[in-house]
């Protein structure tokens, strides 16, 4: 895992499948969070050694399967932790979608809203 003060959360390098997680997302957020932002990018680190494009821009993000794999796996990882789908739905909501798509990832990996 790479620390970086540049990234705002986390994400992984689709040419290594190294992890990167921002320095303030380490230190400001909820242990909760953090451990399903890693179940997330760890689903997303087997995709990329399989082969596959974890940005692939003939997809919206909330459309792209590596995206709604790795959500639906963190929402099941939420849900044996004991968070209700209004929590999960926060969890799911990132600055760069739009309400609209927001409510269709939420949709796509079964949180009821």
């Amino acid at each position: 895992m790479i620390v970086n003060e540049n990234t705002h959360y986390m994400h992984v390098q689709n040419d290594d499948a190294s992890i990167v997680i921002g320095k303030k997302h380490l230190q400001n957020s909820e242990k909760k969070i953090l451990y399903l932002d890693i179940i997330h990018e760890l689903v997303h680190v087997k995709q990329q050694r399989q082969g596959l494009d974890l940005y692939d821009e003939s997809y919206s993000y909330v459309d792209r399967p590596t995206e709604i794999e790795a959500y639906a796996i963190a929402v099941e990882e939420a849900r044996r932790l004991g968070m209700d789908d209004r929590d999960i739905f926060e969890y799911l909501h990132v600055e760069w979608i739009s309400h609209d798509e927001h409510k269709r990832l939420a949709s796509r990996v079964g949180v009821l809203i």
